[in-house]
């Protein structure tokens, strides 16, 4: 069978989704399945905020690691394809260390955060790599799709492993979580091993096989690619839908330490109970982004995205509204149940609209600079948390919550794909001739 994925849908669509599905692995463990832990363990939510936060740095700086894969190539095994299994090598062997972490009520935080730290750089080098791969041979017509099911992979990865995790750190300890995890993510590395870019190219450095040519493989200079970068990353379209995903991202940041202790301490969930209750709820939001997937290719992913933010600020202003519906568990399902939809959804949407901006000839690294920002603004508001988070109450947590939602729908009506893609033309062209070269591509059967 011939596996390049330029030449099938499907093996694209598997391996990108198995792919996000390895990012949300870790994701689960550190992020779904260590908060509520931390604060079984008798931690608060400045301690719960500042380990999410230093874990979460790799996220926010991941920017690093594009310039050196559009700089540093081995073609004879594809365009990026190197990089997502040296990542993924690593990130695998990361979380076997991981193991050997002490995790416990009198135990210091600083080897978890070490250790959660290293374990996301890997993670975020990954995820530089798969997207720019994704980029690269996904065709524009199916990335609505394509995303939907890499969403669906990794929030299937966080609520898969975070419910699994928070039953294994809660009988069994750390080490049991780390290394579930890393078994899966072997299988993954051995997948992404088994396939290839384009057809006739190494599928391993001592195999047969040799480089495709194309334009795109020719070695580049750092200052090449740097200024190629700030004449498309300021761009007005693409500085607006950056501080629309800042702002929303801050709220994510937020929920990493406020939503974990507001279970526990609010509604009295252990740990066990939390993470299988994200898990379900987790899981049931990716299936329903997935099935959604071709809504946004047909509809837009700017109208997309724009009724998930509503729809989710909506849901955190009337939560912290009306405390009193904390006490109805009924209420409390369908509130968190819409939350958790509307960030997937939130999340589908906002990575179409971010591979749409990208100029191919630096796509890894305009991409990775899309992602590392909006992670920082992740990093930002669970930062702010660690500082203030015990001096607010949940209903003010929500409330903020709501409102950065609101902020950010008001400013994605703004944003005009048109317009951007016509400066990308004229970027490519500046001579006047703004025609796109095209290029044929193979079926997508």
């Amino acid at each position: 069978m011939d596996t390049a994925l330029i030449e099938r849908r499907w093996l694209r669509f598997a391996l990108f989704t198995s792919c996000y599905f390895a990012q949300g692995v870790p994701l689960g463990l550190l992020s779904r399945a260590v908060p509520p832990r931390l604060a079984e363990l008798g931690f608060g939510v400045s301690d719960v905020a500042l380990v999410g936060t230093v874990v979460a740095i790799p996220w926010a700086i991941k920017l690093v690691g594009g310039p050196f894969m559009d700089r540093f190539k081995f073609p004879a095994m594809g365009f990026r394809r190197p990089w997502v299994l040296a990542a993924q090598a690593g990130l695998t062997l990361s979380l076997v260390g991981l193991a050997f972490v002490p995790l416990s009520a009198d135990a210091s935080l600083v080897p978890l955060m070490a250790a959660g730290f290293l374990v996301n750089a890997f993670a975020a080098t990954q995820d530089v790599a798969v997207d720019g791969m994704a980029i690269d041979v996904l065709q524009i017509d199916e990335r609505g799709r394509a995303n939907a099911f890499m969403g669906f992979g990794q929030a299937a990865g966080i609520a898969a492993f975070g419910a699994l995790c928070g039953y294994l750190l809660s009988h069994w300890g750390l080490a049991a979580g780390a290394i579930a995890c890393a078994a899966m993510l072997a299988g993954v590395f051995v997948f992404a091993a088994l396939v290839r870019e384009r057809p006739g190219e190494r599928l391993l450095p001592w195999t047969e096989g040799q480089a495709t040519e194309r334009a795109e493989t020719a070695k580049r200079g750092f200052r090449s690619i740097f200024a190629d970068l700030m004449r498309v990353l300021f761009l007005p379209m693409s500085l607006l839908l950056v501080a629309v995903e800042f702002i929303n991202r801050v709220r994510d940041g937020m929920e990493v330490a406020v939503f974990p202790v507001f279970a526990v301490e609010q509604l009295g969930y252990t740990t066990t109970e939390y993470t299988s209750f994200t898990g379900i709820v987790g899981m049931a939001s990716a299936l329903a982004g997935a099935m959604l997937g071709f809504v946004i290719d047909r509809h837009g992913a700017k109208r997309f995205l724009l009724v998930a933010l509503v729809g989710s600020a909506a849901c955190h202003l009337v939560a912290g509204s009306l405390p009193s519906l904390w006490e109805n568990p009924d209420a409390v399902l369908v509130l968190a149940g819409l939350i958790y939809l509307f960030t997937q959804l939130i999340f589908v949407a906002t990575i179409a609209l971010f591979m749409n901006l990208c100029w191919p000839r630096i796509a890894a690294t305009q991409f990775a600079i899309y992602m590392s920002l909006a992670n920082l603004s992740r990093t930002t508001g669970s930062g702010a948390m660690a500082v203030v988070g015990d001096h607010l109450t949940f209903a003010q947590d929500l409330l903020i919550m709501g409102a950065l939602l609101a902020i950010s729908a008001g400013l994605l009506l703004l944003y005009n794909q048109s317009a951007h893609t016509a400066r990308l033309a004229a970027l490519e062209h500046p001579t006047g001739d703004a025609s796109p070269t095209r290029h044929p591509r193979p079926s997508a059967a």
